[in-house]
């Protein structure tokens, strides 16, 4: 392989990247003469506090009774990180399972995992308040993280404020709302070099304008970025195969006539077109083995509406929200023996309606009570042939989702202890419509229809129990007991068809209700004059009748896999040093997950999965580091900046193959200076072009990023 850099780039990503840039100066000079003041960039500090809103209302982080984890804003922009794969490395416990392209991927928090493309999500995700659930498919919420206050991760259960899906935790991106007294405006944009391959270029706008000064502003950003694919396909002759251009933008408006009430109203635009698959079936060099053009593009609107009411003693919040989705994959290649053509068209749509009751004020007994309806639906119309089976189909997933949840809390011994009780009662009626034919190539061929309606309803009461102690104002400790759930996935005959043909896996159309408890001893405390902030957990996991995908060369079924017992300890860090302008971060975690009581024809089927197996696709141990040196330059307002990272992650185990992952090591580094309009780097991504592979899914691999070195650049002007 050439070390060199080759051009890999795209007309329509050069034109949209110069079209924001010049818009953003466009737009800049025009507010210059009416703005006032912008407001002024925050500096990154460790041992900042952080406020977040896990417990849907705002509280300090170190404060939270739970393990809750953010990145902020400013470190997503400095370190450069876009997309939640590589923010999800920075915290323990968590791992990328699957991506099919950069609008499909999935995650997994303390070992509780689920399979890449079919099922219902483990880890619930969260767009600002709006639930992204999509009824069988487990991904979370697309987006880029360009203007983004943080980034919140939940772990553990989450079922009583959030409700199903929420098995392993919750992952929030929370966004900047609009600034209703403040011009502001922020200009970004990076261009980098890709070993061996093409460049990575993108293009930011954020623009901010208080319409009625005090009551209502509107604040809109417009994002795009292209990834140079980092994989040849030898047989049609590319050379960067998997090229991704992404556009996203979003618009908020808020207003806020009286100091009681206010409005947020919001649209997003996530529009991702990915050339092939991330998915490349040789390493060392990067491959991707396909004989035919294919891609395999995501796309979704979003549109939402907060409404706030403030009364003496409570808040008001109703949320409502409409999300439509498309995507589809198109490939032709050959893995495992094997040959597959599948087309596959996919639309879903959701729409979230939740009120809520906060209580307010500092007295001692706190409050939440809310009402939450979902109804959601998933359409399929599925083109897959193999060398020994051919699927053509239909299906439609529909699911209707009403609960009730509440929360409480007492102070006792002015504040010394805090007993905390929450319960969520969940209706799921859930129903799967499908017409398909399979036909399997033996002699004589066997042809298996199925037009039917499968589906049925689910009730569970999710409790959650936890009590803190606050020894000092420095420090708490907490216990924390808490269940999820999740309704019993739905599948075609198709699906259970195919996979007990392709690999002798038996299951069935409906499935068992899977259900998880989980027992927490946590501790945060804050030392040293506030300069080193600690964070720790140990926790232990009883998931019974544990939902999984598995399959083979495009082929995959869930099945209820077994009962899953888990134990682990998660640590993090963060110390500002003596020495001026040094700060160090640490996230770490362990885990051992393993799968018992699995159903003796899965062990026949798949020999690798035996009682005591670590549940795949998760790995024992991960852990990042971070050292951050600023300084100020004395001239000119600048300061040096500068951070190192360092990322590892154990092996794991793919469901469908038994084959292991590589164990990852990625370093990456970011130097520049800044002041309070600019933010000048140079940035090196995977400088020892680790290649993993990252995981395997289903006979196919996900590599890391390649090695890759460019320059970054924002101006966030002085609107006078």
């Amino acid at each position: 392989m050439s070390e060199g850099f080759h051009e890999g780039t795209r007309p329509r990503g050069l034109r949209i990247l110069a079209g924001i840039l010049s818009l953003g100066a466009a737009v800049v000079s025009t507010m210059g003469g009416a703005a006032q003041a912008a407001s002024t960039q925050a500096v990154s500090n460790p041992i900042e506090t952080v406020v977040v809103t896990a417990e849907k209302r705002a509280q300090n982080i170190n404060k939270v009774p739970d393990a809750v984890q953010a990145i902020s804003g400013y470190q997503l922009q400095t370190q450069g990180i876009r997309d939640l794969k590589t923010a999800l490395a920075l915290i323990p416990g968590a791992s990328i399972t699957g991506e099919t392209s950069q609008g499909t991927q999935t995650f997994q928090l303390r070992g509780v995992a689920t399979g890449d493309v079919n099922g219902d999500a483990t880890v619930a995700s969260y767009l600002d308040d709006f639930a992204f659930s999509i009824p069988g498919v487990p991904f979370v919420a697309p987006t880029d993280l360009f203007d983004v206050n943080r980034v919140e991760v939940l772990e553990g259960p989450q079922g009583t404020l959030y409700g199903s899906n929420s098995l392993g935790g919750l992952i929030k991106v929370v966004t900047n709302d609009p600034d209703l007294n403040h011009y502001d405006a922020l200009v970004s944009g990076s261009f980098g070099a890709v070993r061996a391959h093409g460049y990575n270029y993108s293009a930011d706008l954020m623009v901010n304008i208080p319409l009625i000064p005090g009551q209502l502003a509107v604040r809109g950003v417009i994002s795009s970025k292209h990834l140079s694919g980092d994989a040849t396909v030898p047989h049609l002759g590319i050379r960067n195969g998997n090229n991704d251009d992404t556009i996203t933008g979003r618009v908020k408006v808020l207003w806020h006539p009286t100091s009681r009430f206010s409005f947020l109203g919001s649209f997003w635009r996530f529009d991702d077109r990915q050339d092939f698959t991330n998915r490349v079936d040789h390493v060392h060099p990067v491959q991707i083995a396909d004989v035919g053009v294919g891609n395999s593009p995501t796309a979704f609107s979003l549109y939402t509406g907060k409404f706030t009411y403030d009364f003496d003693w409570a808040t008001l919040t109703s949320m409502s929200g409409y999300m439509d989705r498309h995507n589809n994959l198109k490939a032709l290649g050959c893995q495992v023996d094997t040959c597959f053509d599948a087309r596959i068209p996919e639309r879903s749509t959701s729409f979230v309606q939740e009120v809520r009751l906060t209580s307010r004020g500092h007295g001692p007994f706190q409050w939440i009570g809310g009402l939450f309806y979902q109804y959601g639906t998933n359409f399929s119309d599925t083109f897959f042939k193999l060398t020994s089976l051919f699927t053509d189909g239909i299906s439609d997933q529909k699911s209707i989702q009403y609960a009730a949840y509440g929360q409480a809390s007492y102070s006792l011994w002015h504040g010394l202890v805090v007993p905390l009780i929450g319960l969520r009662y969940s209706a799921i009626r859930q129903k799967l419509e499908q017409n398909s034919t399979t036909t399997i190539s033996t002699v004589p061929p066997t042809v298996l229809t199925s037009s039917n309606t499968v589906g049925g309803k689910n009730y569970h009461l999710n409790p959650r129990f936890n009590i803190s102690v606050y020894p000092t104002k420095q420090g708490m400790v907490y216990v924390n007991v808490a269940q999820g759930f999740r309704p019993g996935a739905l599948q075609t005959g198709a699906e259970v068809a195919s996979l007990q043909a392709v690999t002798g896996v038996t299951t069935a159309e409906q499935l068992k209700t899977d259900s998880l408890w989980s027992y927490e001893l946590g501790t945060k405390w804050t030392l040293l004059d506030d300069s080193l902030n600690l964070a720790a957990s140990v926790y232990e996991i009883d998931w019974n009748q544990a939902q999984f995908q598995t399959g083979i060369s495009g082929i995959s079924g869930i099945i209820n896999l077994g009962n899953v017992r888990g134990h682990g300890i998660e640590l993090q860090a963060s110390y500002q040093t003596p020495i001026r302008g040094l700060s160090l971060q640490f996230a770490g975690a362990w885990n051992s997950t393993k799968v018992y009581d699995i159903n003796p024809k899965i062990s026949a089927a798949l020999p690798f999965l035996h009682n005591g197996a670590q549940v795949p696709p998760v790995p024992k141990d991960n852990m990042a580091l971070i050292v951050n040196y600023n300084r100020d330059l004395g001239f000119h307002d600048l300061e040096f900046i500068s951070d190192f990272r360092y990322e590892y992650r154990d092996r794991e185990m793919d469901l469908s193959t038994g084959r292991k992952s590589g164990i990852i090591n990625i370093l990456s580094a970011d130097v520049g200076v800044e002041n309070d309009r600019y933010q000048i780097q140079a940035f090196v991504d995977n400088m020892l072009n680790d290649q993993g592979p990252l995981i395997w899914e289903e006979g196919r691999m996900l590599v890391p990023r390649p090695f890759t070195i460019g320059l970054r650049f924002s101006f966030h002007p002085d609107l006078q």
